[in-house]
């Protein structure tokens, strides 16, 4: 008689009292459990197999072709859940609801004297502050219930007042959305003027935020939303989990974010800016007076003195101008391309073409790539101190007889001395290197040394012998 596993029964029943309990308690996050902790049905499942073979030296304890393919499916659906909810999905049986949507105004107003900050508790809803010279703070908008019916939608509304708090100093909104039966779904989107001089603070899951014309510090934190911050006067701290922009333009103090996203755009900023996590899409950095530090998720590290001109990062190139150094770029996959930068660039790619144009003073340039060209372009009337070596590949010298070429089996080196300047040591492991002065154009030399040789002439053809008359 054939061996039955039990493997099947008993996952059977650990899903069944998931469940159960998912309806003993319905509010519990199903899909954020099941999306972080997906990998134990993976590991039960193989605990279970073991203690079948070695104990009880079952067949059944074998991988069959068609368990393969429920561990390959349900590896797809975890990976698919878990990306969902790093990316800004939170989903809730009991919230998403196949109703009617209802509109409710909303309005409050609140004495501010004396008051030092306000913080905003709303859960879901965009949420847009304004600074202002008033005394008092001034909430206007409009509120969404998702229900099965207009009773529903009414008594949801009644038990979600938008409420303003005194708590120790500081104003707390609060739009008591979690009053709501697990059917019915309360969003709300909000108008707000504070008192110019407080500090804002906000604690959501889902909206965009919008803050302006405020001379104190912000401080917000969501699940998803886009930022735009205009007219900050204090620092501004950004904990967003998921966004499709970011934007801060005229904030006086620092500026630190760390989530995931997709662009970021920062323009006129007077303190240091930090960014942390992964962004997909375009980073963008222009006129920032003090040091700049990304560290991304995906293998890029920039850290620079200032940016007084502009500096953007995308998925396949990093470009800039007018950055001032010390600056440190390391990065895995992307072309770069520098211009006017001063003090001193390092830097390091593992593959991708570069090209270096520095301004006068000369900086110091360490520059290293893994599989790409490197174009150094320097001024007419630069110093420097030049070692350019291409270990793979070719080097070429359109600056002058100032720099000499030098050939030792596949390696190419130039080297040249101007003056009394910075030191600047270049690398290519495969590929070419080249240096040349502004305003000529590059010679065409081969990407890498891969590049196929030219092939030889074919012979001519034997001319046909001369006819000898008789």
């Amino acid at each position: 008689m054939r061996n039955r596993s039990v493997t099947g029964p008993l996952l059977l029943l650990l899903i069944g009292a998931f469940f159960l309990w998912r309806n003993l308690h319905p509010e519990a996050p199903l899909f954020d459990l099941a999306a972080q902790y997906w990998p134990f049905v993976l590991i039960v499942w193989g605990l279970l197999r073991l203690i079948e073979v070695f104990l009880f030296r079952q067949r059944a304890g074998w991988f069959s072709g068609g368990d393969v393919v429920l561990v390959v499916l349900i590896c797809l659906i975890g990976w698919g859940m878990w990306e969902g909810r790093r990316h800004g999905l939170h989903y809730d049986m009991g919230t998403w609801v196949v109703g009617e949507s209802y509109d409710y105004p909303v309005s409050a107003q609140a004495p501010a004297a004396g008051m030092k900050r306000v913080v905003f508790e709303n859960p879901r809803g965009n949420l847009k502050v304004t600074g202002a010279d008033t005394a008092q703070i001034m909430v206007n908008g409009h509120k969404q219930v998702r229900a099965w019916s207009r009773e529903n939608a009414d008594r949801a509304n009644a038990v979600t007042p938008v409420e303003i708090v005194p708590e120790n100093g500081r104003l707390v909104v609060r739009t008591n959305q979690d009053h709501t039966p697990n059917d019915e779904r309360v969003s709300d989107d909000l108008e707000v003027t504070v008192p110019r001089s407080m500090e804002v603070e906000t604690h959501g899951h889902s909206g965009d935020l919008d803050i302006s014309g405020i001379d104190g510090g912000v401080d917000l934190e969501s699940g998803h939303a886009d930022v735009h911050l205009t007219q900050i006067g204090g620092n501004a701290r950004l904990n967003i989990d998921g966004s499709n922009l970011i934007r801060a333009v005229d904030v006086k103090g620092t500026v630190d974010l760390d989530g995931r996203g997709s662009d970021v755009d920062l323009e006129n900023v007077g303190g240091q800016v930090t960014i942390r996590g992964a962004y997909m899409g375009e980073l963008e950095f222009k006129n920032l007076a003090r040091p700049l530090e990304f560290q991304g998720a995906l293998n890029t590290e920039l850290r620079a003195q200032a940016v007084p001109g502009r500096l953007s990062l995308d998925r396949g190139e990093v470009s800039g101008s007018g950055v001032t150094g010390p600056v440190r770029l390391v990065t895995r996959s992307k072309d770069v391309k520098l211009e006017a930068f001063t003090q001193s660039l390092e830097l390091e790619t593992e593959r991708g073409d570069v090209e270096l144009q520095p301004s006068l003073p000369m900086p110091t340039i360490e520059a290293r790539s893994g599989y790409g060209r490197i174009d150094l372009v320097l001024p007419e009337k630069a110093v420097f101190d030049l070692e350019a070596t291409a270990q793979r590949g070719q080097a070429v010298n359109d600056f002058g007889p100032q720099i000499q070429k030098e050939v030792e089996g596949r390696t190419a080196t130039l080297k040249g001395r101007v003056g009394s300047g910075p030191a600047i040591r270049i690398v290519a492991n495969r590929g070419s290197v080249a240096v040349r002065k502004e305003g000529t154009a590059p010679s065409e030399i081969p990407d890498a040394e891969d590049a196929p040789a030219k092939p030889p002439a074919p012979p001519a053809p034997p001319k046909p012998p001369k006819e000898v008359e008789m």
